[in-house]
């Protein structure tokens, strides 16, 4: 799947975190501030993020290293997912998120290119 990011909320980048929530565009209003909004160029309505598999933004590639339920079914319904850039942790996680390696904040801008494989 691809999207392509189309706002970037006020709030929606915290170094502080290694956290960004993406939603589709349909986001409501309190919403956007908090997160990076997505429109997909790309859907596959079977599609499910796995374990070791990667996501692109921009340049900057990423690999999973967990995946929590449910989150392959919000980001193909609503756009959502969470993306974490710490290590996994199984006794303190965000179930409902992806975690992903590098552990390094990527650089994001509006028009930028996502890809989910």
């Amino acid at each position: 799947m691809i999207s392509e990011i189309v706002h970037i909320g006020k709030e929606a980048v915290s170094t502080e975190e290694n956290i960004l929530i993406l939603f589709g565009e349909d986001a409501s209003p309190a919403i956007k501030n908090v997160s990076v909004l997505q429109s997909f160029k790309e859907k596959d309505a079977d599609f499910e993020l796995k374990l070791n598999h990667t996501i692109t933004i921009g340049d900057q590639v990423y690999t999973i290293t967990f995946v929590g339920e449910n989150v392959s079914a919000n980001l193909r319904a609503l756009g959502h997912v969470t993306l974490v850039f710490k290590e996994f942790d199984e006794d303190n996680f965000i179930e409902t998120s992806v975690y992903l390696t590098p552990h390094q904040l990527p650089h994001i801008e509006t028009g930028m290119t996502i890809t989910y494989q």
